[in-house]
């Protein structure tokens, strides 16, 4: 027989790596995109990922640091919303900059304008849409979890 506390944690282990999966999804999607756009191959594992690693490293270096893989502000769209938005300008940042430095750029001056804007704007705006799918969804279950007891 399973204890409550048990089942807790699993649960809420359960909804953190789904919120870390589909924070990496929205990263990857960015690249596979990106690359597809250009012409260039997705299959090109190495190429992806090195594209891909300045923006897993900025998000997962800072994001946390905001509080969104917080059970009590990522089930909370008012809560999460302003978090997001601002650590996503500073994890950005230094996304961008940490581009620049793996391609040998000058920081800052060395980052492409439109791909700042173009990188931050997609990632920022499907990162917010995929966390408010993900609050909708975490509160529906938890109405019919209530509904069925």
């Amino acid at each position: 027989m399973t204890k409550p506390n048990e089942t807790q944690w699993s649960t809420s282990t359960q909804r953190l790596a789904a919120l870390i999966v589909g924070d990496l999804l929205v990263i990857l999607s960015f690249v596979w995109i990106g690359r597809s756009s250009h012409s260039l191959s997705i299959t090109d594992i190495g190429a992806s990922l090195s594209t891909a690693l300045p923006f897993i490293l900025g998000w997962f270096l800072i994001m946390p640091w905001f509080g969104i893989y917080n059970a009590e502000i990522s089930h909370d769209w008012k809560k999460l919303i302003p978090r997001l938005i601002i650590g996503w300008l500073v994890a950005g940042f230094v996304a961008l900059n940490l581009r620049a430095l793996f391609l040998g750029r000058p920081m800052i001056s060395g980052i492409l304008p439109t791909f700042a804007f173009v990188s931050m704007g997609y990632i920022g705006l499907l990162a917010m849409a995929w966390r408010l799918v993900s609050v909708w969804w975490m509160h529906r279950r938890q109405e019919n979890r209530g509904a069925s007891v």
